[in-house]
């Protein structure tokens, strides 16, 4: 497995491991539009062509998981202005098969060491409520700003925890 920095020939992979993962993962709290492909895949363009979300800055990206020639998990990382942070987390899913063996930390500490470079010091993630997933972000230091977004005022304590 190697983690790379992903570019626009990928997102048709990407869109295929985001809708999987969702629907692997937490297949009760995914509506219809989540796993439309046009929609997911839409997204993703505008993403990469630096439109999307209203709140980010152009800086941004996403590193992919690769094992075996295919994507196998991501993390899409961009400069922002949401909730006065410097940096928020896009998308990161790792497909269910791969989870638990360390790829989605080695996403997460690629992700902190290009936000470093960016001279950024905090970071936030927005995450359902009622995901398993929240405890990954509390174990690397996230703490709760609100019931929908976990946040760390230091994207360096990521790499201590």
């Amino acid at each position: 497995m190697e983690i790379l920095p992903a570019t626009t020939n990928d997102i048709d992979e990407i869109t295929n491991v985001e809708i999987r993962s969702k629907m692997a993962s937490f297949p009760s709290l995914v509506e219809p539009h989540d796993i439309d492909f046009e929609t997911r895949q839409y997204r993703w363009k505008t993403w990469f062509a630096a439109q999307s979300p209203a709140t980010s800055k152009p800086q941004r990206v996403l590193f992919k998981a690769v094992a075996d020639n295919s994507i196998i998990g991501y993390i899409a990382v961009h400069l922002t202005t949401r909730y006065e942070k410097d940096a928020e987390i896009q998308s990161f899913y790792v497909l269910k098969e791969y989870q638990r063996k360390g790829i989605g930390t080695g996403l997460l500490l690629n992700a902190v060491n290009w936000l470093e470079t960016q001279h950024t010091k905090s970071l936030c993630v927005g995450i359902a409520k009622n995901t398993p997933y929240r405890a990954f972000y509390i174990k690397y230091g996230g703490g709760h700003l609100n019931e929908h977004w976990i946040c760390w005022e230091d994207v360096a304590a990521i790499i201590m925890s």
